[in-house]
C-alpha cells in the first residue's frame, strides 16, 4: 500500500478479545442506556428541528452522513463504547443540512465527537462554548481552512486533522489508543474478528482518499454499495451490527459483478455531458451532466467525467448535477465536484458556494436557476 494510504494497525493482532458486541442503544424503545428522540419544529427544515435528547448519554457522537467513511469511524466509536461500557448516543451530520449548535442539547453529555465532518465553519468552536469537551477527527481540507490552528481554539476542543488518512481510520486509531489507554487487556473485538474488521476500515480509507491500491477495491466498494445499508442510526437501529455482520469476500465477489452494469450506466451518462463555466466562468471550463438517476455512481461517474474533461482540454473536473431527494427541494441542485491529477483543486469551487470537502473530491448546494447559467 502507498505510504500516503498507510494504516496503524500494527498492534490490533496483539490484544485480548471481548466477548461480543453488545449495543447500548435501542433507538425503538428508549429503554437503554443511550437515547436519541427527534422533535421537529413547524415551519423549519427537516434538520434543523431535530434536537438531541441525551439525559443518560455522557458522549454524542455526530458524523458524516450519508458516507461509508463517516459511518465506520462512528463504527469505531460505537466498539470503543460497546468495550469500555459507556453510554452513547449517534447523530448522522449531512453536509448540505448540517446540524446548528442551537439545535443540540449538552446537558448531561461529557464529551461531543466530530467524526469526518467538523460542521460548518464555526460550529466546533460554537459548540465548545457550551459543551464539557468537543473532540473533532477529520481529515477534509475544508476542515483544516476553517478549523481554528492548534493552540488558538478553546481549551476544550482538541482537534485532529491528518489528510494522509480517512475519517474512518483516525477513528479507529484514535479509540483503539483510547481503550488500550484504558485497558490494555481489552480490544474491540474478538482476535479471531481482528483481520475481517482491519480489513473493512483499509478498504474504506483506499476508496476515500480515491487511490484504490488495494486488490479488488473497486469491487469491495461497489458491493458495499449494493448492500444498500442506510448509515444513519436514527433510521436504522441496527446499522452497526448490520456492518460488523458483512463478509469482505463476499461483497468483493457481488462488487465484480455489479461493477459491469454500473459502468454501463456511467457509460449513458457520459454520452449526455456538457460544456460549463464553473462559477459562470470564474473558475474555468469542465463537463458536467446531470445524474439524478445516477446520483448513488456519483463519484466514478465524476472521475471518469474528469478525465473526459481534460481530454477536451477543459479542467480535469468533473461535475455531477443532480437533486438532493433529502432536501426535499427540487429547485436546488446538488453539484459533486471530481478532478484527477493535483492541478485542479476542487475546493475553492466549493467553497464559494457553501461547501467543502477535498481537492480532488468536494460538493456544494446551489439553485438550479443559477446552474442553468454555467451552461456554455
Amino acid at each position: 500500500m502507498a505510504g500516503a494510504v498507510a494504516l496503524r494497525f500494527s498492534s490490533l493482532s496483539l490484544l485480548p478479545s471481548v466477548s461480543k458486541c453488545q449495543s447500548f442503544i435501542n433507538w425503538r424503545t428508549g429503554s437503554s442506556r443511550a437515547s436519541v428522540t427527534r422533535s421537529w419544529t413547524a415551519g423549519r427544515a427537516s434538520m434543523e428541528g431535530f434536537r438531541v435528547v441525551s439525559e443518560q448519554s455522557k458522549s454524542v457522537v455526530l458524523y458524516h452522513y450519508p458516507c461509508p467513511d463517516g459511518v465506520f469511524a462512528a463504527l469505531a466509536a460505537y466498539l470503543y463504547h460497546n468495550a469500555v461500557g459507556r453510554p452513547v448516543s449517534f447523530l448522522p451530520n449531512t453536509v448540505y443540512e448540517p446540524l446548528r449548535v442551537e439545535d443540540i442539547s449538552t446537558e448531561n453529555v461529557e464529551i461531543f465527537y466530530l467524526l469526518d465532518f467538523a460542521g460548518p465553519q464555526g460550529f466546533a468552536v460554537e459548540l465548545a462554548k457550551k459543551a464539557k469537551q468537543v473532540v473533532v477527527l477529520d481529515h477534509h481540507k475544508t476542515a483544516l481552512e476553517t478549523l481554528p490552528p492548534n493552540g488558538t481554539g478553546p481549551s476544550n476542543l482538541q482537534i485532529l486533522l491528518d489528510m494522509k488518512r480517512s475519517g474512518a481510520t483516525i477513528a479507529y486509531d484514535y479509540f483503539l489508543q483510547k481503550l488500550q489507554a484504558q485497558s490494555p487487556s481489552q480490544s474491540f473485538v474478538r482476535d479471531d474478528k481482528v483481520p475481517r474488521l482491519e480489513t473493512f476500515f483499509k478498504y474504506i480509507q483506499d476508496a476515500d482518499l480515491w487511490t484504490w491500491a488495494l486488490p479488488d477495491s473497486k469491487p469491495f466498494s461497489s458491493g458495499l454499495n449494493d448492500s444498500r445499508i442506510e448509515y444513519s442510526v436514527t433510521k436504522n437501529a441496527e446499522v452497526f451490527d448490520q456492518l460488523l455482520a458483512l463478509d469482505p469476500e463476499v461483497l468483493i465477489e457481488k462488487g465484480k459483478v455489479s461493477l459491469k452494469e454500473k459502468q454501463k450506466l456511467i457509460d449513458q451518462a457520459l454520452d449526455q455531458c456538457f460544456t460549463v463555466s464553473l462559477g459562470e466562468g470564474n473558475f474555468g471550463q469542465c463537463l458536467a451532466v446531470r445524474a439524478d438517476s445516477v446520483a448513488h455512481l456519483r463519484s466514478e461517474l465524476g472521475n471518469q467525467l474528469a478525465a473526459k474533461s481534460r481530454d477536451q482540454g477543459l479542467r480535469a473536473i468533473g461535475a455531477v448535477v443532480y437533486i438532493e431527494e433529502a432536501l426535499n427541494n427540487s429547485s436546488m441542485f446538488k453539484i459533486s465536484l471530481r478532478s484527477i491529477g493535483s492541478a485542479d483543486d476542487t475546493t475553492p469551487i466549493s467553497q464559494t458556494y457553501g461547501g467543502g470537502g477535498h481537492r480532488n473530491a468536494s460538493s456544494f448546494l446551489l439553485p438550479a436557476r443559477d446552474f442553468e447559467a454555467w451552461k456554455v
